[in-house]
C-alpha cells in the first residue's frame, strides 16, 4: 500500500504567498544613494538563503509584503532569513556585520527553546526578540540607519554595548531564542528612525512593487543572491523509513529506509499559496513505483510536508524522487533529487 500525507501549517505563521518567477535574477542597477549593506548571512548557489517572512507593510489590521504579497503577517517588523533545520545550526547558522558601525544594546542569556505553545508564547512575552543585538551604522548618504538583529544562540554575541564592529564580522550565531518556531535570524532596519523594508528600499507607508528593487538597502553583490536564491520553494527532501512530520525534519531526525522498513520520499515546501498542489512520484530500477498528488491547498501554507512511499520495501537498486509544484494550472517549479542507493 502507499503511503499519501500532507502537514498543517505552523500554528503561529500567518498565511503566506509568492509569486517569484524562479529564474536567476539579472545584477540589479541600485541608486547611487544605496548605503550598499551586506546580507547578515552567507548567501549563495552552494547556500542558499530561504526567505520566510517579509516586512509587514501594511499599518492596518491586514498585513501585506513589501512586494505585494502576503509573505508576512501582521506587525512583523523585519525580514527573516531561515535555515533548513537543526543541523544547520552549527554548520550555516553564522550572523555578520552588515556594514561598519557600534553595538548599542545586546541580550545573550535566553534559552534556545522553540516557540509552541500559549505558555512558551506568555514566557517570551515583551522579549520576543531573544537574544540579540542593535547596531548603529552612523550616517550613510545623509541618513542614519540602525538595525536589530535576532534569535540569536545563547552566549554566542562575544561583544557588548559600545563595542565598535566591522562589515563582515561575525556577530554569534542563529538559535532558536525568543519567538522561534525554526531556526532564522530576524532583522530590522531603520532610516532616520523609521522602519524600512532593506530589499525594496520602501517605507510601510509607501506602495509595495513586484520588481523595483532600485533603492534596496543591499549592495548588487548582496541583493543578487539574496534574489536568485530566497524565493525557492523546496526546503527539504530526502528518503525516511517511515511517515515524516514537519517537526522530524526541522529536527533532522528522519532516517534512511532499511531492508525491514517502510520506503518513503518525503518534501518539506514554503511559502505555497491557496491552490497549489504538489505532483509527487519515487521512480526506481524500472520506473514509477509510488506516485500521488496532494489536494489543491485550501489557504496558503506557510510550511508544507508531503510524503509518499510503499509499507514494504521495494528491490534494491538506486531510486530519486521526483515533485512539480503546480500553481494556477501550470508547473510553476520541479525538484529530481539526489540518487539514493537501496541495497536490501
Amino acid at each position: 500500500m502507499d503511503y499519501q500525507d500532507a502537514s498543517k501549517r505552523s500554528r503561529w505563521l500567518r498565511a503566506v504567498s509568492m509569486a517569484i518567477t524562479l529564474v536567476a535574477a539579472p545584477s540589479p542597477a541600485l541608486s547611487q544613494n544605496s548605503p550598499a549593506f551586506d546580507l547578515p548571512v552567507k548567501c549563495g548557489a552552494e547556500q542558499p538563503c530561504f526567505l520566510q517572512n517579509l516586512m509587514d507593510m501594511d499599518s492596518g489590521l491586514s498585513h501585506r509584503d513589501p512586494l505585494c504579497h502576503a509573505a508576512t503577517y501582521e506587525g512583523h517588523k523585519g525580514t527573516d532569513i531561515r535555515l533548513r533545520n537543526f543541523r544547520e545550526i552549527q554548520t550555516l547558522g553564522h550572523v555578520y556585520a552588515m556594514a561598519d558601525g557600534v553595538v548599542t544594546a545586546v541580550r545573550n542569556n535566553m534559552a534556545d527553546r522553540l516557540m509552541v505553545t500559549e505558555q512558551d508564547q506568555a514566557r517570551i512575552k515583551g522579549r520576543e526578540c531573544g537574544n540579540g543585538l542593535a547596531i548603529d551604522y552612523g550616517v550613510i548618504n545623509g541618513a542614519q540607519y540602525t538595525s536589530q538583529l535576532c534569535h540569536f544562540a545563547r552566549g554566542t554575541i562575544k561583544l557588548r554595548a559600545g563595542d565598535r564592529v566591522k562589515r563582515g564580522q561575525l556577530l554569534g550565531r542563529i538559535g532558536l531564542s525568543g519567538a522561534t518556531e525554526f531556526p532564522h535570524v530576524h532583522f530590522s532596519m531603520r532610516q532616520n528612525g523609521k522602519l524600512i523594508d532593506p530589499i525594496t528600499g520602501r517605507f510601510a507607508d509607501q506602495p509595495c512593487t513586484e520588481g523595483d528593487f532600485s533603492n534596496s538597502l543591499f549592495s548588487p553583490t548582496a541583493l543578487k543572491p539574496l534574489l536568485d536564491t530566497g524565493f525557492q520553494p523546496l526546503l527539504e527532501d530526502g528518503f525516511a523509513d517511515g511517515p515524516v512530520d514537519d517537526m522530524q525534519v526541522l529536527t533532522s531526525q528522519t532516517r534512511p529506509p532499511n531492508r525491514s522498513s517502510p520506503f518513503v520520499y518525503f518534501v518539506k515546501f514554503i511559502n505555497l499559496r491557496r491552490g497549489d498542489y504538489l505532483d509527487l512520484k519515487i521512480i526506481g530500477p524500472n520506473g514509477p513505483i509510488s506516485s500521488n498528488q496532494t489536494k489543491p491547498l485550501d489557504r496558503n501554507k506557510a510550511n508544507f510536508t508531503a510524503y509518499i512511499g510503499k509499507r514494504n520495501p521495494p528491490a534494491a537498486g538506486t531510486y530519486q524522487g521526483t515533485v512539480k509544484l503546480v500553481r494556477d494550472g501550470e508547473v510553476f517549479y520541479s525538484h529530481t533529487s539526489k540518487p539514493f542507493d537501496f541495497r536490501k
